[in-house]
């Protein structure tokens, strides 16, 4: 006959049944907590830290790679691959690989992209439960009491509060992205500017050559009688003009070359960095972008991250209007056990002696429990639910503005785009042939007696601010082509080159007041 614990009151009185069991403190907390988890789910931790987002948009857009400097061995590899891209003289993409791998402050920005991942995990998590022991002695008693408390709201918006974290996260994918895409834009841009300062430099050591020569040709003219004071004036003064140009334009050149510098994140190998003589020669013509401002709304990820706050914000709403009438919601179980002693004395005669005896008996004693503790609000949650109302619509009115700027950005980056190659253009097929006519035709003239030396010093000074305005005109394409290229993708365009002063115009001033 097969027996039951029923058919033992002895063995039902010593095992609990199975409500007693899940009433129990410890085992409640273990139970509200895995069913928390197993309703909320945890995250894990990515292989790459969360960078896949930023090397998907780096392959797609600039077709680079880019990683994460985490160990000794990551920084001599990309120390090893930095000097072999050095060997050969600097393209521009070369220049944008370089700081996408050697940039310490991109760097620190996939930094802040794993601390986003290590918050997102750790809000996937179920509040943590706390467990405290109190051990208390007296007199012929010890009390063990052991407690656990469980943050029973933490649990029920579990789900909800990883929501929002896994919104957050997402965010912080797209700003290291987006701090990707602008470095690589700053690097463009610097490149384009140092190679057209370089080219300057080049272009005016040429001119202060030639200017040197013949003021020093005129200073000998002028003690043999064959040329007047005048003349011999108007050439030494030409000839400090072209110098002054050429200084400042090497100090704009060396600014430039620090900026490149900087964005490549170069420590040593400084030496080993070779510019281009010139500029890239315009293309034949521009591309046209009808639907610019359509494709800079799909793609912008300043936007992707502004619909993300509204995304978050609005899950934030909900849990605060979910949880609105509470603080804090706690369950407490508590265990004690109680051990105390009892000692019984008696006397009795043994030999004709009074003889005491003592018989301790002991005592065990436990108690269980369960407390709720509950926090509502005064005001019923009224405050917390209008802030989070007043932040939501904050956020969607910050998405509206950041639409319509995306647009009038669009349109602008392909104006200046636009208005550049024309620019550029019209001083290489009209400006430069017709002054290079002058300047040939005004050295015949003097060479015939037919103009003096003024109006021959007066074409060169107009020649060379046109030919500096013309590098500064091609420089200004290209760096109105890189804002086009990353208005669409990753921010708005810097501006030009109007943040930058330039040795063209410091020359067309020049030649004007020759004039």
């Amino acid at each position: 006959m097969t027996s039951s614990t029923c058919d033992h009151p002895t063995r039902a009185a010593a095992r609990p049944n199975t409500a007693q069991r899940l009433l129990h403190p410890v085992r409640l907390g273990a139970i509200l907590v895995g069913a928390a988890t197993a309703l909320g789910g945890c995250a894990s931790y990515s292989p790459d830290g969360g960078l896949g987002v930023t090397r998907d948009i780096a392959a797609r857009e600039l077709r680079q790679d880019v990683g994460r400097i985490r160990e000794p061995a990551d920084s001599d590899r990309v120390k090893a691959r930095v000097t072999a891209l050095l060997r050969s003289p600097l393209s521009v993409d070369r220049a944008v690989q370089i700081a996408l791998m050697n940039n310490r402050g991109l760097q620190a920005a996939y930094n802040d992209l794993g601390i986003s991942e290590a918050l997102f995990v750790q809000a996937s998590l179920p509040p943590s439960p706390t467990l405290s022991l109190t051990r208390l002695a007296s007199t012929g008693a010890i009390e063990i009491e052991r407690q656990l408390l469980v943050n029973v709201l933490g649990l029920a918006t579990l789900p909800q509060r990883r929501a929002v974290a896994e919104v957050r996260f997402s965010q912080a994918q797209l700003r290291a992205a987006e701090e990707t895409l602008r470095l690589a834009g700053d690097t463009r841009r610097a490149y384009y500017r140092v190679v057209a300062s370089s080219q300057l430099v080049n272009f005016l050591t040429q001119a202060n050559t030639a200017a040197r020569t013949a003021s020093e040709l005129f200073k000998r003219l002028g003690e043999t009688g064959a040329v007047n004071r005048l003349d011999q004036a108007r050439e030494h003064v030409f000839y400090a003009d072209v110098a002054a140009q050429l200084a400042r334009a090497r100090l704009q050149n060396q600014a430039d070359r620090e900026r490149l510098i900087r964005a490549l994140g170069l420590w040593d190998n400084i030496t080993a960095l070779k510019i281009p003589a010139q500029l890239p020669a315009l293309p034949p013509r521009p591309v046209s972008r009808d639907a610019i401002e359509r494709e800079a709304l799909e793609k912008r990820l300043d936007l992707r991250i502004a619909r993300l706050e509204v995304d978050g914000v609005a899950r934030q709403l909900d849990l605060t209007q979910w949880s609105r009438f509470l603080n804090v919601l706690e369950l407490q179980g508590a265990l004690n056990n109680e051990r105390s002693t009892r000692t019984e004395r008696s006397y009795s005669l043994q030999g004709g002696q009074l003889v005491e005896n003592h018989q301790t008996e002991f005592e065990r004693t436990r108690i269980s429990g369960l407390s709720l503790e509950v926090q509502m609000p005064l005001d019923l949650g009224e405050s917390r639910l209008r802030e989070a109302r007043e932040t939501y619509l904050r956020s969607v009115n910050r998405l509206v503005e950041r639409g319509v700027n995306v647009r009038s950005e669009a349109r602008e980056a392909y104006q200046r785009y636009r208005g550049g190659f024309d620019f550029a253009r019209h001083y290489q097929s009209q400006i430069l042939p017709l002054r290079q006519i002058i300047a040939d035709e005004s050295q015949l003239r003097y060479n015939g007696m037919m103009v003096d030396v003024f109006s021959l010093l007066t074409e060169a000074r107009a020649r060379i601010a046109a030919n500096a305005a013309a590098i500064e005109a091609r420089r200004d394409f290209w760096i109105a082509k890189t804002d086009l290229q990353f208005v669409v993708i990753g921010g708005a365009p810097s501006g030009g080159s109007s943040d930058t002063p330039t040795t063209a115009v410091a020359g067309a001033e020049t030649g004007a007041a020759a004039h």
